[in-house]
């Protein structure tokens, strides 16, 4: 289900892919080790609907806000998304493009990836400002429901209709996975 995926649950339980990974997860939020072997703080997991407010300011859930609360990066995704790091996180995922051959390709990528990154820090209540720019992006514009998704090491902002369409294909591949 989840190749290549496993974590320690809080037991000392080595479990590989399946739904008995998401539930501890989902369960424990601290401690997990991630893919790469980082002993991750906080993950997230879940998706949420709310909408913009008029300055383009969207509400994070709670359970979000913890792993976010020392800054974030806001950055264009590959599928018409948002992408959502913590500083550190950003970090790490920067190295990694950096990393890519700079041909002319590579360098084109680099330029969208941080030219059109956004450091932010949540204010009192949790909310994220959005650029005018990453709005556009993602088609975010006005009073837009947007789904706010946990996606283990970082956060997805969508355009609500984009994303059910998204989710709907991907669910229904993944039901025809077969192992």
């Amino acid at each position: 289900m989840f190749p290549g995926w496993d974590c320690v649950c809080k037991w000392g339980k080595r479990l590989t892919s399946g739904w008995k990974w998401v539930i501890v997860a989902i369960t424990t939020h601290k401690g997990v080790s991630s893919a790469d072997g980082r002993k991750r703080e906080e993950v997230f997991l879940g998706e949420f609907f709310h909408s913009l407010d008029g300055k383009g300011r969207v509400v994070l859930p709670s359970t979000f806000r913890r792993g976010l609360e020392e800054g974030c990066v806001v950055a264009k995704g590959q599928d018409g998304q948002l992408v959502i790091f913590s500083v550190d996180d950003f970090e790490a995922k920067a190295a990694e493009v950096m990393e890519k051959q700079q041909n002319r390709s590579g360098r084109r990528f680099s330029r969208t990836v941080f030219g059109g990154a956004d450091h932010q820090d949540l204010d009192k209540s949790g909310r994220l400002l959005v650029k005018p720019d990453l709005r556009r992006f993602a088609a975010l514009e006005g009073s837009t429901e947007v789904a706010v998704v946990g996606v283990f090491d970082h956060v997805e902002l969508w355009n609500r209709d984009r994303y059910l369409t998204d989710r709907a294909t991907g669910d229904e591949s993944f039901v025809e996975e077969d192992d």
